[in-house]
């Protein structure tokens, strides 16, 4: 390790919605500002052609691919989650919503205030930053949807979805038309369903295109490759009146696994919720170098009580692979939310490795896998067309199932058989709120579906064989409190016993807002932004 390590005002551990939003903000007030970031930074054409492009969109750094989407199976839960200078929005399908009230009022944050009021203007500003705009086409698997949504009684829910997209001439590049010129080039959207798994033609509005561009220009640096290790605080009286140190190594490097190490004088998380707690909890339990941490640090974990399923149609010539990757949502009950799910064309490997015959989730593993194998049995047609024939992304459109059901779990490190026992993370459910696997009336959307668009519904293997939830939006783990008996930050986001270590991402999102969660995370993030002033008080 240096000797003399540089000092930052800030350092910045992750570059998603809580990070982008931190190193522009603090960019803006006069801090010096360090970003570390774990995954590489990829311009258009270093995005992957397809989700057959392994090296360039999984993130498996053992095989050495080093791509922007990691999948992470351990005991408790699947979850799909980012790697890359612009974190989440890289893979994001930029579906920007708010919660209804319901998320405003639950009772894990309401007495810290009327956080609908609170966050409005943040809201707004995320909206702006982010270039909040209605899709305006739908296509047929929306009409589709649409006639689903009818014949069960709730076609007056069913709309298009708002989302971060530039729809100028598609194809043709144009002068910045968000930020009055004063942002990149933007090419509009040629709809061909790419948003998540790498929007190659600029037409995404990704994090390196708003908030990062501005930190940058405002003198932020952004460390790419650079995973976080540990964080130790300093000696009251450091030089250049450091608070702590942060340890990090190569993310890609074969050989070179030396230790480097910042000092700043306040650090941020936002690592995302599995990043983030991997690292605090090696902090408390491990490297004991934030050993005062929150006894409650991991709890009140939740997802958005969210189900992954599938139809397959057998006409010939569908193009379910056109548009943007989600289009549309209607609200298949009081509490659950309905979208289709792209890929682009040629991208059937998610649908290949996941896919499973549609089966009554629960029971034991063994019975699972019988009730698979008698489906199998049952439609083999079905099942070799899944996972053989050609064109899948064509033919093939999945629903994201959403609930504002509350749920939780809690993470904790442990040995993870499904990484051959190496220790990581692992999810311990909440026996009286358990995060569900299996959506009834999911299950009755999806075949609806099937039926309108003449195909076969299908589940996933993670949640039909293996009983284990799977979800894009993993929410919590650093709950609010008024000290460290009751929380893990305070509503300010800075972590109780620590000053000036603040955790700024979706583990301090508070309860389930049932819809995608991007937009509350960047309206949370700037408004934990807000509450640091400027540096000598500018």
């Amino acid at each position: 390790m240096q000797e003399h390590p540089e000092i930052y005002d800030f350092v910045i551990i992750g570059s998603g919605f809580g990070g982008g939003v931190a190193a522009m903000r603090l960019s803006e007030k006069g801090y010096k500002v360090l970003v570390l970031e774990r995954g590489k930074r990829l311009a258009e054409q270093d995005l992957p052609r397809s989700a057959w492009d392994v090296r360039r969109y999984l993130w498996i750094p053992g095989l050495r691919c080093f791509g922007i989407l990691q999948m992470s199976l351990s005991r408790g839960f699947f979850v799909y989650h980012s790697s890359g200078v612009g974190g989440g929005s890289l893979v994001y399908a930029a579906v920007l919503m708010e919660p209804k009230e319901d998320f405003f009022d639950a009772e894990s944050w309401r007495r810290f205030g009327n956080w609908r009021e609170l966050l409005r203007p943040h809201y707004q500003t995320a909206r702006k930053m982010l270039g909040v705009t209605p899709n305006p086409r739908l296509w047929a698997a929306d009409l589709a949807l649409q006639a689903v949504a009818q014949e069960g009684g709730h076609g007056d829910t069913f709309r298009a979805t708002e989302v971060g997209i530039y729809f100028g001439e598609p194809g043709k590049e144009a002068p910045d038309p968000f930020f009055d010129g004063k942002g990149p080039p933007r090419v509009g959207c040629i709809q061909c369903a790419a948003c998540i798994v790498g929007c190659r033609y600029d037409a995404k509005n990704t994090l390196d295109k708003n908030y990062l561009y501005f930190a940058e220009r405002l003198g932020a640096r952004v460390q790419p490759e650079a995973l976080a290790t540990g964080i130790y605080p300093l000696p009251e009286g450091s030089p250049g009146a450091a608070r702590y140190e942060v340890r990090y190594r190569s993310s890609t490097a074969w050989l070179d696994k030396a230790e480097r190490r910042v000092r700043a004088r306040n650090v941020v998380i936002s690592a995302g919720v599995l990043g983030t707690m991997q690292l605090l909890l090696r902090c408390r339990d491990e490297l004991h170098s934030l050993p005062q941490l929150s006894p409650r640090l991991g709890e009140m974990v939740r997802t958005n009580s969210e189900a992954f399923l599938g139809a397959f149609t057998r006409e010939k010539g569908a193009r379910h692979s056109e548009g943007l990757s989600i289009t549309s949502v209607f609200h298949a009950d009081e509490k659950t939310q309905v979208e289709p799910v792209r890929f682009p064309d040629g991208s059937s490997l998610l649908f290949i490795l996941l896919s499973s015959p549609l089966i009554r989730g629960g029971g034991s593993f063994l019975g699972r896998a019988w009730r698979t194998l008698v489906a199998i049995i049952r439609h083999p047609a079905q099942f070799i067309d899944a996972k053989l024939t050609p064109g899948l992304s064509n033919r093939g459109l999945a629903l994201l199932i959403m609930q504002t059901e509350d749920n939780q779990m809690r993470l904790r490190l442990g040995r993870n058989p499904f990484a051959l026992f190496r220790r990581g993370l692992v999810a311990e459910q909440d026996p009286e709120r358990r995060v569900p696997v299996n959506i009834a009336v999911g299950h009755g959307v999806i075949r609806a579906l099937a039926e309108k668009i003449r195909g076969y519904p299908a589940g996933t293997i993670t949640e039909g064989l293996l009983n284990v939830p799977m979800t894009a939006h993993i929410l919590g783990g650093c709950p609010f409190g008024e000290d460290a008996g009751q929380g893990v930050v305070a509503p300010d986001g800075q972590v109780h016993n620590y000053p000036g270590l603040y955790v700024v991402d979706g583990s301090i999102v508070p309860a389930n807002p049932g819809v995608n969660p991007s937009l509350t995370i960047t309206a949370l993030a700037e408004y934990v932004m807000s509450r640091i002033p400027a540096k000598n008080g500018g």
